[in-house]
């Protein structure tokens, strides 16, 4: 395994870790199906699938938002829909797979979950409509010119975080600061746009963004242990699915470092970040799969807009905070307390 240290745009570790490709259309595990209760005779059944990137709680509260959007418009579990979850066990290089073995199953639609992921689904789905959710950046996945002029067969909701907003809760929080380090898989477009907007916010605001990136999980750790050489004051890690597959390996050196780490995954605060500023899935969910509905029942995916739905979301760590003696101001608290998953 080889190792670049960069504070722009440095790699660990270039290839893909396509692992165990032929397996994954075997695979129990990472391939688990899971469907609803049959539909009740003689009433027309949808079936669809989840396709996602890895297990991951966030993509659950989108799963569930889509859902509820289906539901509010008249399918659902147990009734008219027969839904599929499938993954990629956290690697990018199995999403290609999923996705052609999704497309054999002659479904009614697939729902691509993650920027990697949609970009999986355009070189492999080439009949089966799409409406995807859980996804940072759909032009930089490939969906089209703009969200007006898109692919005509794939429509969705966008959710871009709020990267600036964490920018200046960092600075609100640590105004000394004068180093934000960050760790991120570079073929991960979704990152690379959130990387490239927090090094320009906080290169205004005379700091510098200290940069790892890694090819696979298996090189999380190290990656980690590398930008810490590198004394950042702060560690922030955006929605990388790489790394969230295995935050366990930022997690524990930056914990042992004595640094604060901030996520963009509200989610996984509770795993030993300081706070996470996010979006609420559920609301993107239920927005898409109210889209998903009107395609469905035969409206092509061609005339519907993409839209971005980004409801900001704040979850704070109290105990992480003791520990580093950190005091969460008032206004924080408050719309901590406010927020909904």
């Amino acid at each position: 395994m080889h190792m670049k240290m960069i504070t722009t745009q440095g790699h660990l570790g270039q290839a893909l870790r396509a692992g165990c490709a032929a397996a994954l259309l075997l695979s129990a595990a990472s391939c688990k199906r899971e469907t609803a209760p049959a539909a009740a005779p003689g009433v027309q059944t949808y079936r669809i699938a989840f396709a996602s990137f890895g297990p991951d709680p966030a993509a659950d509260n989108a799963i569930e938002g889509y859902l509820a959007g289906l539901r509010d418009e008249g399918i659902q579990e147990g009734k008219n829909l027969e839904v599929i979850r499938k993954h990629g066990s956290g690697e990018i290089g199995q999403l290609p797979l999923l996705m052609q073995s999704l497309e054999a199953q002659s479904l009614d639609l697939i729902v691509p979950m993650s920027t990697p992921g949609l970009s999986a689904a355009f070189g492999a789905v080439k009949t089966t409509p799409m409406v995807f959710v859980y996804t940072y950046d759909p032009l930089g996945a490939g969906a089209g010119k703009s969200f007006a002029d898109h692919l005509p067969r794939v429509t969705g909701v966008a959710s871009f975080p709020p990267v600036e907003g964490t920018m200046e809760l960092i600075l609100q929080l640590f105004p000394q600061a004068r180093t934000v380090g960050t760790i991120y898989n570079a073929s991960e477009a979704n990152s690379v746009k959130a990387v490239g907007v927090a090094r320009e916010v906080l290169k205004a605001k005379g700091l510098t963004l200290t940069e790892i990136s890694i090819g696979g999980t298996g090189e999380v750790l190290q990656g980690t242990q590398a930008l810490l050489a590198r004394g950042p004051d702060v560690v922030w890690v955006t929605g990388d699915n790489t790394i969230l597959q295995a935050l366990e390996g930022v997690i524990r050196p930056v914990t042992e470092a004595k640094l604060p780490l901030i996520l963009n995954d509200p989610e996984f605060v509770d795993r030993g970040a300081l706070a996470g500023v996010g979006i609420g899935w559920h609301a993107s969910g239920l927005a898409a799969g109210k889209m998903a509905a009107r395609v469905l029942r035969g409206e092509s995916p061609a005339g519907i807009p993409i839209v971005n739905l980004a409801k900001r979301r704040l979850v704070l760590n109290p105990e992480v905070a003791r520990k580093l003696g950190v005091v969460f101001p008032a206004e924080l608290l408050q719309e901590a307390a406010a927020a909904t998953p």
